[in-house]
């Protein structure tokens, strides 16, 4: 199945919900019905994502670009739910980050896609196996990305993220 990032829009309340609850998160999360239409994911994209926005493949190396925020910002809250705890970005965080986002041209995004170094870097989740054609899969996603966060910054929403 593979590590999948995934993002949820939420309401400036429900965050303060949680972050008075955070020992409720995954009951009240990943068990509402509600939260579904309000879900998007990135799929496997995550890691070259985060590499073609940062130039950073080294998943240790703290780096907090804007840019790289929208992969692994946020504060986390709860319980680690196996590949950390579920994290959370206000509404203002989530405005800038959607800024920079839309100031990344899939023009600019895409020059920095070389098959080599996605290879030597062991980007996730090819590790290793990245041909040309799989340029397409970050940029469909990365788009995604971008729309995702746009639509949430417009309606002044907080947002969760994760990676499971």
């Amino acid at each position: 199945m593979g590590m999948v990032a995934s993002y949820i829009r939420i309401s400036t309340d429900f965050l303060s919900y949680l972050k008075s609850h955070p020992e409720e998160i995954e009951e009240v999360v990943f068990e509402n019905e509600e939260l579904e239409d309000r879900e998007f994911d990135i799929d496997k994209a995550w890691h070259g994502i985060y590499y073609l926005l940062t130039g950073i493949a080294d998943l240790e190396q703290t780096f907090e670009s804007t840019l790289g925020l929208a992969i692994f910002g946020g504060a986390e809250i709860g319980d680690d739910l196996g590949y950390g705890p579920l994290r959370y970005l206000e509404v203002e965080e989530v405005k800038e980050i959607a800024t920079a986002l839309e100031s990344v041209s899939v023009r600019d995004f895409t020059s920095r896609y070389k098959v080599k170094d996605m290879n030597k870097f062991d980007i996730y989740p090819m590790e290793g196996e990245w041909t040309e054609e799989d340029k397409e899969y970050l940029v469909e996603n990365f788009e995604s990305l971008v729309e995702f966060f746009r639509i949430t910054a417009t309606k002044d929403e907080a947002m969760l993220l994760f990676i499971s």
